[in-house]
């Protein structure tokens, strides 16, 4: 099992879900609007598009909790954790472990932003799966992690990724952050107060239109890129490695 060095930038967003992991996943299930939704679309996609037993990174699993819908979909997934958060990873792995204790394959610790995030990592993936990530990554940074996943997928591999996106001619973002707002009232202050940090001080986003991230993909080598669900900011988008020819 590799487990990587603590490698964590203190100032990025990480920083301030390895602070509040306990609370993480009821903010997501709460405030996240379709979240449980998004997450079975994951694990559907990997289900249309990957081999039964696949070999899996969850790119900042988190809590765990895309792997665990996945494991859903395929009890046989073999799956490697990956999180900025030593925190979150621990309760990513005693969560698999507890579904499905022969479907963890490993874990480590290393921050998506600070280049060196992959190294140790063993390539062949047939799946990456990754959800509201990427999202929290400067532009370079986002295109450097895409290029990552390529060189980690085996040939004909897929990447699976759900994240936020902006487009110039829409308020779907600003209609998103409304409804979080709106689901955030009423909460006990313990979840109300972690949910305000995150948006008003150090939970960073950097959006895009899902054209300029499908041109990412596409120049990092991969090919059938395309938004598979969207639901008004949170969309599903997955290409794949090619085959060897």
């Amino acid at each position: 099992m590799y487990k990587s060095g603590y490698i964590v930038d203190p100032s990025s967003t990480v920083s301030c879900y390895d602070q509040h992991a306990a609370l993480y996943d009821r903010y997501q299930q709460t405030v996240v609007p379709h979240y449980q939704t998004a997450l079975d679309m994951v694990a559907l996609t990997y289900g249309r598009y990957v081999r039964p037993g696949g070999r899996v990174l969850d790119l900042g699993c988190g809590t765990g909790n895309a792997s665990a819908a996945l494991l859903r979909a395929d009890p046989n997934a073999r799956i490697f954790l990956l999180d900025g958060s030593a925190e979150m990873v621990e309760i990513a792995s005693g969560k698999i472990s507890a579904l499905a204790p022969h479907s963890l394959a490993g874990k480590a610790v290393a921050d998506l932003g600070i280049p060196g995030w992959d190294r140790g990592l063993e390539p062949g993936y047939d799946a990456i799966i990754s959800s509201l990530v990427l999202e929290h990554l400067p532009f370079s940074t986002h295109r450097d992690v895409i290029g990552g996943c390529r060189r980690l997928l085996r040939p004909g591999g897929w990447l699976i990724a759900m994240e936020g996106y902006r487009e110039d001619d829409s308020d779907m973002l600003e209609w998103f952050f409304a409804q979080m707002e709106e689901r955030r009232r009423g909460l006990d202050p313990q979840l109300s107060d972690f949910v305000a940090e995150l948006r008003e001080k150090k939970e960073v986003h950097h959006y895009s239109s899902k054209r300029q991230k499908e041109e990412w993909w596409r120049k990092a080598g991969l090919e059938g890129v395309a938004v598979l669900w969207q639901y008004l900011c949170l969309a599903l988008m997955a290409g794949r490695r090619p085959e060897e020819r």
